[in-house]
């Protein structure tokens, strides 16, 4: 459970605040001004009322207050910068006569939306075959709150009919085609979750002559890590390749290469390079 963080890292001197960039700054909020400086060392920090309340490589605004449960907040992203992991949402709330509280950065390097809803923020993350969505709630009673995850499943009604909808998909949303991730979790059996973090993960997808293929990889060792799906509409069959790091050979599913159609031979033979 993330709380409120009373934590202030210092006013602003008079010599700082003339050597920092603000870099957004919005309307005053309950009386409360609100912005985000910087400077050219790669560090931001979160300003409220003068006190430096976040430090972090990158501090964005979401934009203007908005009012939750009859509390003015103000939301955001935090995080160290760079490719390796995304910045987090954090939730800074403006009470009229109230100490401002943070609440976050929540610590996940995925990537959050944000629903607005009168009394709440709900803040989630996609459910991936990898692992489930994770979802935080904001209200200004308990704060920050950790709910129950979204476990990854089939979209109702997706089936082999819709395998049109798939043109330039990511393999995930293939998977969310009801046969496909049943034949997946059943057929892979202990492989399921290898092949699913690495289908899950970088990659892109598109309709091809016979059917659907779709690439993914892990974003730091892509070339040795990564998952190919090729699913056959002629004969609604799944085929599934993927490597994993230290090993020689490819994994393949169905194992006996004599149920595979000669599209899907095709894109084996590829993968290995043949």
């Amino acid at each position: 459970m993330l709380r409120g963080m009373a934590v202030v890292l210092g006013l602003l001197t008079a010599a700082e605040a003339a050597a920092q960039e603000i870099r957004q700054e919005i309307k005053p909020v309950a009386g409360h001004q609100v912005s985000v400086v910087g400077d050219d060392t790669g560090t931001a920090w979160l300003v409220v009322d003068g006190e430096r309340v976040l430090e972090a490589g990158v501090i964005f605004l979401d934009g203007e207050a908005v009012m939750v449960g009859g509390v003015p907040v103000v939301t955001g992203v935090a995080g160290a910068g760079g490719n390796a992991c995304g910045a987090s949402p954090f939730v800074l709330a403006l009470a009229e006569g109230a100490t401002p509280e943070l609440y976050g950065p929540i610590e996940s390097c995925r990537e959050f939306t944000l629903d607005l809803r009168p009394d709440a923020l709900l803040l989630s993350t996609e459910p991936l075959p990898s692992e489930p969505g994770e979802v935080w709630v904001w209200n200004p009673v308990t704060g920050l709150t950790e709910a129950l995850p979204e476990e990854f499943s089939a979209e109702t009604g997706r089936s082999w009919e819709t395998l049109p909808s798939l043109a330039g998909a990511h393999p995930v949303e293939a998977m969310q085609l009801a046969p496909v991730l049943q034949v997946l979790q059943t057929g892979l059996g202990a492989d399921y979750p290898v092949f699913a973090e690495r289908i899950s993960d970088l990659g892109s997808g598109d309709l091809v002559p016979g059917g659907y293929l779709g690439r993914a990889c892990l974003k730091l060792t892509c070339d040795a890590d990564w998952a190919v799906l090729y699913l056959d509409a002629a004969t609604e069959q799944v085929f599934a390749i993927w490597h994993v790091y230290g090993e020689v050979e490819n994994r393949i599913w169905p194992a006996e290469t004599t149920q595979w159609p000669e599209a899907a031979m095709a894109v084996l033979r590829a993968e290995a390079g043949e």
